[in-house]
C-alpha cells in the first residue's frame, strides 16, 4: 500500500479491555492471570505458570471453551496493576520494585523466572497496606 497524501481516519481503542480466543477445551477463571500459548490461543488458568506463555492482563470473566481453538472467547482487563499474591518460595521485597516479576501459578508471581521454567507477569509495583501476602503487579 502507499503512503497517503491526504488525511485518514485512523480508528483506535483503549486496549484496557479485549476479547481473546480461548484455546481448545480451555476454561478460564475470573480474577487469574489471562495467558496465550504460542499459537495465541489462551490457555487454561489451570495450565498457567510455564515458560513460553504470553501474558496479557487478568481474566474479567470466566469462560469455558467446550469446541476447538477460537470458538469462544473471554475479556482480558490490561494496562493496570493488579493485587496478586506473592510467592512463598520466591518472594519479591522492596528492593525489587519496578523490576520484572514471573508468573509462579495462575494467581501468584515470583521475583525470579526459576532457571527459565517461568514466563514474565509484568512489573512489582509495591506491597498492599492490607493484604501482607500480596503484591501490585502493573501488566501491559
Amino acid at each position: 500500500m502507499a503512503k497517503t497524501e491526504t488525511a485518514i481516519v485512523t480508528e483506535a481503542r483503549c486496549g484496557t479491555l479485549m476479547a481473546v480466543p480461548l484455546a481448545a477445551l480451555a476454561l478460564v477463571l475470573q480474577g487469574t492471570f489471562a495467558v496465550v500459548n504460542a499459537n495465541g490461543y489462551a490457555v487454561a488458568s489451570e495450565d498457567v505458570g510455564g515458560a513460553n506463555q504470553n501474558c496479557l492482563g487478568v481474566w474479567d470473566n470466566s469462560a469455558e471453551n467446550k469446541g476447538a481453538n477460537g470458538d469462544a472467547v473471554a475479556c482480558v482487563r490490561r494496562k493496570q496493576q493488579f493485587l496478586v499474591r506473592n510467592s512463598a518460595v520466591d518472594p519479591v521485597d522492596q528492593a525489587d520494585l519496578g523490576s520484572p516479576v514471573y508468573i509462579e501459578d495462575n494467581q501468584t508471581i515470583a521475583k525470579t523466572d526459576g532457571a527459565g521454567s517461568r514466563s514474565l507477569a509484568g512489573r512489582f509495583m509495591g506491597f498492599d497496606a492490607q493484604y501482607s501476602d500480596c503484591v501490585w503487579v502493573e501488566i501491559e
